[in-house]
């Protein structure tokens, strides 16, 4: 496949795109100057508990306090410790950033701590090895299984992650016995950090969205900016040397990489009301406070009535709006009015929208209902990029 990450600096902001063959997949804006990252780990301290919702708010030092769901909270590290197992107003908690600030709603954090690698992922108050749901290599569990064995301690667990079968197994327990160092270290700091400490300060969003890629299908990476360059060939160099040769410096007073890759054109179609299909039709996308509501609108696909031909213009919809989900970086409720087309139908759109978001693991396609409507879920990690967009003052 091939697929390019670019990366350029504009208004400030880094810009980055991902790209599989000519269609644009992912698309973010950030700023050098963002606070706060997901995945930082700080020191916070505990403002408020509220049981009625079942949370509490923590103080982490970056003038906001951050929401916290008591659940997450279960096998969290605390100063000090309590006899009843739960945390009190005062208390000082390892947490981490899970979700940035939305609309009017806080940061939120967890007391679950993950440090990720490029093949292997620790999580705090887990047990045992877990595997990627996208893994299903003959026999390859039991190999790892038995490579790690007597490897994790107490209090963590691993989970393999898509990429781990495309590294040898050596570089997969080395890279383990990194992140438990990284692990212990964290935790001997947290025993002596004051509250709202930084412990561990989260990749920035371009090294996160490169990070999760699926580096073996990447042609090349291309930035114009030095320090990004430089950063991306640093991690190569210690951790991924396969790929330093596919990262490349774009120099050029001529044109743009902003503009050779035509990102205007691309942020457009991601922020736009309305969508085309090449059958003819179009998804048209509505916000509302509590979900994001898209219509399949057949346009003039709508000439041909028969079943079969609106049966595609379903499918070639759902191809596209799982494009858009992760484009868009929607999240939350997705309901999407497909063209009736009858039950018979429903069962197999369903089959193939799961297909077709099978890389972006955040999205869980729940049914379709009675009136032909889709129901679809996306954890919420990232700021929808419309709110990204506005938020960095970036112009597209």
């Amino acid at each position: 496949m091939d697929d390019r990450i670019i990366i350029c600096r504009k208004d400030e902001c880094i810009v980055t795109a991902v790209f599989r063959g000519k269609d644009c997949f992912r698309l973010s804006v950030c700023r050098d100057d963002d606070v706060l990252r997901v995945g930082s780990i700080y020191a916070g301290r505990i403002t408020a508990v509220v049981e009625n919702m079942s949370a509490c708010f923590a103080d982490i030092g970056t003038g906001s306090n951050v929401y916290v769901p008591l659940k997450k909270l279960e096998q969290a590290f605390t100063e000090p410790g309590h006899k009843d197992g739960k945390v009190h107003q005062g208390d000082t908690v390892l947490l981490q950033i899970d979700r940035l600030p939305s609309k009017q709603k806080p940061a939120s954090a967890t007391g679950e701590i993950s440090l990720v690698g490029n093949s292997v992922v620790l999580l705090s108050g887990r047990k045992g090895i877990s595997f990627s749901k996208m893994i299903d290599l003959p026999g390859y569990r039991d190999s790892v299984r038995e490579a790690f064995a007597g490897r994790i301690g107490d209090g963590y667990g691993i989970m393999l992650r898509t990429n781990a079968p495309h590294f040898e197994t050596d570089k997969i327990t080395n890279e383990f016995e990194l992140l438990k160092a990284e692990y212990e270290e964290l935790l001997r700091r947290f025993q002596f950090a004051v509250p709202g400490t930084c412990l561990k300060e989260g990749l920035p969003e371009y090294m996160s969205m490169f990070r999760d890629e699926h580096l073996n299908d990447l042609t090349e990476i291309v930035t114009d900016d030095e320090n990004v360059y430089g950063k991306l060939t640093g991690f190569c160099r210690d951790f991924l040397p396969g790929l330093n040769g596919r990262i490349r410096k774009y120099d050029s007073d001529k044109v743009s990489l902003y503009h050779v890759y035509d990102l205007t054109k691309q942020f457009h179609d991601a922020l736009s009301r309305t969508v085309p299909l090449k059958t003819g039709g179009s998804l048209v996308f509505d916000r509302t406070e509590a979900m994001t509501v898209v219509d399949v609108n057949s346009s003039r696909a709508s000439e041909s009535r028969k079943k079969n031909a609106l049966h595609e213009i379903n499918v070639e919809a759902a191809k596209e709006l799982a494009r858009q989900i992760t484009l868009r970086s929607l999240s939350g409720m997705i309901l999407c009015d497909f063209i009736s087309t009858g039950r018979e139908n429903y069962n197999d759109l369903i089959e193939r929208m799961k297909e077709f978001t099978t890389e972006d693991r955040s999205v869980s396609v729940i049914d379709v209902t009675p009136l032909g409507i889709m129901e679809i879920t996306r954890a919420k990690v990232e700021a929808p990029l419309w709110e990204a967009v506005k938020k960095s003052g970036f112009t597209p």
